[in-house]
């Protein structure tokens, strides 16, 4: 395997690392040598990974438009915020005409009601309040559960659509400030982010577009 390929799986392995070269943070050379000490290559190959990390970090590297178009994206926005949020996770062999059947009655006592279907689970984000009937409803089947968390909902225009790497501009914000998004999931140009009431504060604060 070339050195070039090494560097570039390397530095696919540490989100953190290419999120740095993405925003011009990093010293190529220090990183080329970090990526011979922690794989096959050696020191003869320093040069080769070098280039690749400059190439790579170009690869990457937003384009000025684009960041452009997604700062007027969030400057347009709105926030709808929802506290004492709950997720819950079912096993997939919870009966769905019984979620379709709560999800109803959550929705017209007008109450958020999201469900994220996998493969194997269903997980359900909803007002705190219907944890208990939850529980109550779907004993035995009840995966894991989560409360005290708070619900965002970006809402943006459909230009979303065709607009690059919002998404991924939102999440490496909250990681880079340490909050943790317990759930998300999106419907055209809602994006909803649910996270623990705690990192409220921090998280409206990232959002001031």
């Amino acid at each position: 395997m070339n050195a070039a390929k090494i560097a570039g799986e390397y530095i696919e392995k540490h989100p953190v690392v290419k999120e740095c070269l993405a925003k011009g943070l990093v010293n190529f050379s220090e990183l080329a040598r970090q990526v011979i000490e922690q794989t096959s290559l050696k020191q003869k190959d320093f040069d080769a990974v070098l280039v690749a990390v400059r190439r790579y970090a170009e690869k990457v590297k937003p384009g000025k438009d684009n960041e452009k178009a997604i700062m007027k994206l969030f400057k347009k926005s709105k926030l709808e915020i929802k506290n004492k949020v709950c997720a819950i996770v079912l096993d997939e062999s919870a009966p769905f005409s019984y979620i379709v059947k709560l999800i109803e009655e959550i929705n017209e006592k007008q109450e958020p009601a999201h469900l994220i279907q996998g493969s194997r689970t269903f997980t359900l984000v909803t007002s705190q309040e219907f944890l208990e009937k939850i529980e109550k409803i779907f004993s035995g089947k009840v995966i894991s559960k989560k409360k005290g968390l708070v619900q965002i909902v970006l809402r943006t225009a459909p230009a979303i659509e065709s607009t690059p790497g919002v998404v991924a501009y939102i999440y490496s914000l909250f990681a880079e400030h340490g909050i943790n998004i317990v759930e998300t999931m999106s419907s055209w140009t809602e994006t909803l982010i649910v996270l623990n009431e705690k990192d409220l504060g921090k998280a409206m604060e990232i959002l001031k577009f």
